[in-house]
């Protein structure tokens, strides 16, 4: 009980320890994952950055790019007007359409020119003998009245003279003042007095969309008095046009924004552009950061700043890093909690290897103290080294006295009866290193002078480097019984070989009637219960409510009659296991005879005839007889299921023949012979060409034969039928395995009916 206590405490113990490692090996996961977390989200968000980075300061340099145009288209025209002082109409317009075929950004080109209040009637004539007969100045009407109206009375005009390329409604815009409402005032005034390019601030148009004038102030002669007039080139950007066809502007991720930002503050909307960003879940805007882009165009004529933001998504996240790096740090972990679980267990198991070490020992020393044999340790000097307390008692002496004594002035025998001098057991064992039994007869010298009848031996013990470390004596009291025992042994010894014949006698003859039947109907009887048993269950679990613990009892029987079948089949099998014979002298002669007298029934019965050709003078050879009986009786059963159903004439052939060192009996019938497919698997267990049968006869006979010293082979005859040959060794022969495994080979005489 105390045993399974502790094999208990250890087994609790050892699940213990691997739910801690399971604990252990799942916080260091842990705490890797979220370091490792922590740096992945680290590395992700550096990237996305650097990819935002590059999608910004792609749509900047896009951006950038076509304002540059802008200002190369205003140079081109502010140098076509510079050297062309005479410039017919249609030369301007072709350049222009030329231009803005190659840059589609840009949505208009206009002329205008600043006209004084006073000079109003004769600009206005000179623009109708152009081929404008409706030209007029006029200035957009307030949004209620919508359309436009004439100008009101200021200062000066700057109405348009030219527009390109030709929209719907462009004729209805000439002689519009495009600085009706003041807005552009500072920014004529400005391109005006340092003659460099200037840009409005952004506006509203009429047809909808935002855009900013881009305006260079140039100077023409003309007119009939060649005065200079004062003459602007504007270049109309709108929003649409500008950004509409870049990859941001469309994209509802990101928040885009273009602001105008002049040198001197004004009181107007400087927002050119802006595309605000598609709504996003509150966990994104709190928890993934936003991302910022600011610069403005490098550029003092067109003064915009250019402003990208982007929300971080869940779904820019690449998880597939994290997911690589989250199963090498389990593999990392498992392999590591492995490793430190083996040692462990190493150490778990070097612990109770001791312990069963000592509890080993342990049970050693009890067994010694109870047991009722002496035993006696001596060292390579015959000294004791130890001796249980019945060898004490045996030898009438203390055990701390003679510890270190010499065990022949302690342990001294007597050899009653020997003929011959008798060297002291313990000497030889001690002498030549090996076991010795102690002689027959031998009595142990007491110190009251009585003679101990004892048995016993003497073995030496081999240290752990294999050098001589002593022996071993062991020895039992006979006692007084002994001579009774040897009376009665000699009595019963006759009465015990008569009863073994017969009992083996009646073991052989009751194998030959139950091999077939009787095992048969041993395994019968479990496999029909277990069939009823199964039936039974079948039936009980078709119930709407079973009784599980009737079912359960039916299982638990069928679990024993399984059990049963098996204790059979392992019964038969201890049955053809090879077992030492009894030696005497028999005759094959005789053992032809006994077995044709048990078989002749069934001889006369199946038709068969049989011949018999002995060999006169047959040596004998040494075996049971009663084993080779059965083997004979079993070739010639075989040789009779041959015959069954062959028509007439059937015969079997017995013959008998010998050697110089072997005995040769050989069973022949001229049945269809042997299945060439069952010639090699004759002995096989198992193997058979009979609708029922086992498969093991032969095998049983082949293993009485081999226990015998001898040889047993089967094969067909070339005209039909077959031959089995058993080869024995003679009583006084030692004949060779090669000739005991001769091939038969002997021609048998013709005979015209076999």
């Amino acid at each position: 009980m105390t045993i399974d206590w502790m094999k208990h405490t250890a087994g609790t113990h050892s699940t213990s320890r691997s739910i801690s490692l399971l604990q252990l090996g799942g916080m260091l996961w842990c705490v890797g994952f979220v370091l490792m977390t922590l740096f992945w989200l680290n590395s992700e968000y550096a990237r996305q950055q650097t990819l935002f980075r590059q999608r910004a300061e792609g749509f900047f340099q896009s951006v950038s790019q076509r304002m540059e145009q802008n200002e190369s288209v205003m140079l081109s025209l502010e140098l076509l007007m510079r050297t062309q002082s005479q410039l017919g109409l249609p030369d301007v317009q072709r350049f222009t359409q030329q231009l803005m075929q190659r840059y589609p950004h840009m949505y208009s080109i206009q002329f205008f020119e600043e006209v004084p209040r006073d000079h109003v009637a004769s600009f206005t004539q000179k623009m109708r003998q152009r081929g404008f007969p409706d030209f007029q100045l006029k200035e957009p009407a307030p949004v209620s009245q919508g359309g436009w109206r004439a100008v009101r009375p200021r200062g000066n005009y700057h109405p348009i003279v030219m527009v390109e390329p030709q929209l719907d409604g462009s004729p209805n815009t000439l002689g519009m003042d495009i600085n009706a409402a003041g807005q552009h005032t500072e920014t004529l005034r400005a391109a005006e007095q340092f003659g460099h390019m200037e840009s409005t601030a952004p506006f509203a148009l009429p047809e909808g969309g935002r855009a900013y004038l881009l305006v260079k102030s140039v100077q023409q002669h003309g007119g009939t008095e060649n005065t200079p007039r004062k003459a602007f080139v504007g270049i109309l950007v709108r929003n649409d046009r500008l950004l509409g066809e870049l990859p941001l502007t469309n994209n509802s991720a990101h928040d885009v924004s273009m602001a105008f930002y002049p040198r001197v503050d004004r009181p107007f909307d400087n927002i050119f552009f802006r595309s605000p960003m598609h709504p996003i879940p509150a966990w994104e805007s709190t928890w993934l950061p936003r991302f910022h882009f600011e610069q403005p165009i490098p550029s003092s004529a067109q003064p915009f700043l250019i402003r990208v933001d982007y929300q971080l998504r869940a779904a820019d996240l690449n998880l597939q890093p994290l997911l690589y790096l989250a199963i090498s740090l389990g593999m990392a972990v498992g392999f590591s909690m492995g490793v430190l679980g083996q040692r462990r267990r190493s150490r778990q198991q070097g612990a109770e290897a001791n312990e069963s070490l000592l509890r080993e020992r342990e049970m050693a020393a009890m067994t010694l103290q109870h047991i009722h044999d002496g035993v006696i340790r001596i060292d390579s000097q015959g000294r004791i080294d130890y001796l249980n307390p019945m060898a004490a008692s045996l030898l009438q002496v203390s055990p701390g006295t003679v510890i270190g004594e010499s065990v022949f002035s302690v342990f001294r025998l007597h050899f009653e009866m020997s003929q011959h001098m008798q060297e002291n057991p313990v000497n030889e064992s001690l002498k030549f290193r090996r076991s010795v039994e102690l002689p027959e007869n031998t009595a142990l010298l007491r110190k009251d002078g009585q003679n101990l009848l004892i048995e016993g031996n003497i073995s030496p013990l081999p240290s752990r480097q294999h050098l001589h470390a002593g022996a071993l004596i062991t020895f039992r009291n006979l006692g007084p019984t002994h001579n009774k025992v040897l009376a009665r042994l000699s009595a019963s010894q006759k009465r015990l070989r008569e009863h073994e014949e017969k009992l083996a006698h009646v073991a052989r003859l009751n194998t030959m009637g139950e091999m077939a039947s009787g095992i048969a109907h041993e395994l019968n009887q479990p496999l029909s219960a277990i069939v009823s048993y199964n039936q039974a269950c079948l039936r009980m679990l078709d119930d709407d409510h079973p009784d599980l613990e009737l079912v359960e009892q039916a299982m638990r029987s069928t679990a024993q009659q399984a059990t049963r079948a098996g204790d059979i089949l392992q019964r038969l099998r201890a049955f053809v296991s090879k077992q030492p014979v009894r030696w005497e002298p028999i005759s094959l002669n005789q053992i032809v005879h006994n077995t044709l007298m048990l078989a002749d029934h069934a001889l006369r019965e199946n038709g068969i005839e049989t011949l018999i050709t002995l060999q006169d003078n047959l040596p004998p050879v040494l075996g049971d007889a009663i084993q080779i009986e059965q083997v004979t009786l079993n070739l010639l059963t075989n040789a009779m299921d041959a015959l069954k159903h062959k028509p007439q004439p059937r015969q079997i052939r017995l013959e008998t023949s010998c050697t110089d060192e072997l005995a040769c009996l050989r069973v022949v019938d001229n049945g269809p012979g042997i299945p060439e497919a069952m010639v090699h698997k004759l002995f096989t267990p198992f193997s058979t060409t009979k609708p029922h049968g086992m498969g093991l006869g032969l095998t049983i006979c082949q293993s009485i034969i081999e226990s015998h010293q001898g040889h047993i082979s089967g094969r067909s005859l070339p005209d039909g039928g077959s031959s089995f040959r058993i080869t024995l060794p003679l009583q006084h022969a030692q004949p060779s395995a090669a000739s005991l495994c001769e091939k038969d080979t002997s021609p048998h005489e013709p005979n015209p009916q076999l």
